[in-house]
């Protein structure tokens, strides 16, 4: 889900002065897991069935945006035991040493995640971080509105649907289509690259609705409040179940590929609990029921027997090779200072 990372002092100043915007479902215990999380982000039942069979009290913490998580941790080392993040933030966080390295003796299931989807480039050894789903970046319309037969970023920059457009809150997903628009690659390899796509972004700016949380772009598009707009996958295929009507491309000029993992804050106060979690995740059974209840792609190839059919038959979901291979990774860059000129100027627009 979605994924720039910045270290905000500002941000952190206001986290340590003025308490802290989180939804909690937070109560006392001695046995406790504190994970930090994505709204809606886990199964059903998962956090109960675990208190159930471990007798521990879960502590569920939500955020709605990465670069506030991450700010967080740094003010609260210590206050989260698991968070779930992007393989940017994965990266970034490691860099700084906020991750602990995981025990894999711990974690025995770690042997049913695909292959493919470990030793990646954000972590190498998977020391700090586990798998846990993936997906696109990619668009989201509702058919009685838009030609079915759309497949370009174009249609999110069409004059012609003033109003009905909405794009993610974060910078490199709004300035990546702006640049797949263009036929660059989703992250700049030139100022040029950037100049251009900037002017294209402000332009955008004066015909869409605004910059929204994507659990905001899924209730709006169901709703048909919206019309088309960017969105992750998982989200897409959420809303296209409560609304016939909508259909969720990956378009023609590529996208964004992303993971999403566990992994444990550096100075978690209940790591091995954290850990004992993460292997119940990766059980087959549970991560099945994560994956059918969010319609999310899913990293546990032992899960593959217990998942929907409805889901692994669906393109937008796992799409075809040909796709794959014009998928690319939101990597560390050289023009991150450029990325957060642009979006506060667009912000500020």
């Amino acid at each position: 889900m979605f994924k720039k990372i910045i270290i905000l002092l500002f941000v952190a100043l206001f986290l340590s002065g003025c308490g802290q915007k989180i939804k909690t479902e937070n109560t006392q215990g001695e046995k406790e897991l504190n994970i930090y999380n994505w709204e809606d982000y886990l199964g059903e039942t998962t956090i109960a069935d675990f208190e159930k069979e471990f007798g521990v009290k879960v502590n569920l913490f939500t955020f709605e945006d990465e670069d506030f998580m991450l700010s967080d941790v740094q003010v609260n080392p210590d206050k989260y035991d698991l968070i779930i993040a992007s393989d940017g933030l994965i990266y970034n966080m490691s860099e700084l040493k906020l991750l602990s390295k995981i025990n894999k003796n711990d974690i025995p299931n770690l042997k049913n995640i695909e292959d493919k989807f470990l030793n990646l480039w954000y972590d190498s050894e998977n020391n700090y971080s586990v798998p846990y789903l993936w997906g696109t970046t990619g668009i989201i319309f509702n058919t009685k509105y838009i030609p079915e037969d759309t497949d370009s970023w174009s249609i999110l920059f069409n004059e012609q649907y003033k109003g009905k457009i909405a794009m993610l809150n974060n910078n490199e997903e709004v300035i990546g289509a702006a640049l797949k628009y263009l036929n660059y690659p989703f992250m700049a390899k030139s100022i040029e690259q950037l100049e251009e796509a900037k002017l294209i972004a402000e332009k955008q700016k004066d015909i869409i609705s605004g910059y929204e949380d994507v659990v905001a772009i899924r209730s709006e598009m169901i709703d048909e409040k919206l019309w088309v707009a960017q969105i992750y996958s998982g989200e897409a295929l959420y809303a296209m179940n409560e609304n016939k009507n909508l259909k969720y491309i990956i378009p023609r000029e590529g996208a964004e590929v992303w993971i999403d993992n566990l992994a444990i804050p550096s100075e978690a106060k209940n790591k091995e609990t954290a850990e004992k979690f993460i292997n119940f995740i990766l059980r087959p059974d549970i991560s099945a029921d994560i994956a059918n209840y969010l319609w999310y792609a899913n990293t546990n190839d032992a899960a593959r027997e217990f998942t929907n059919a409805e889901i692994l038959e669906d393109e937008a979901l796992y799409p075809p090779q040909d796709i794959l291979e014009k998928l690319e990774y939101l990597k560390p860059n050289k023009f991150n200072n450029e990325y957060n000129k642009i979006w506060s100027q667009l912000q500020l627009k």
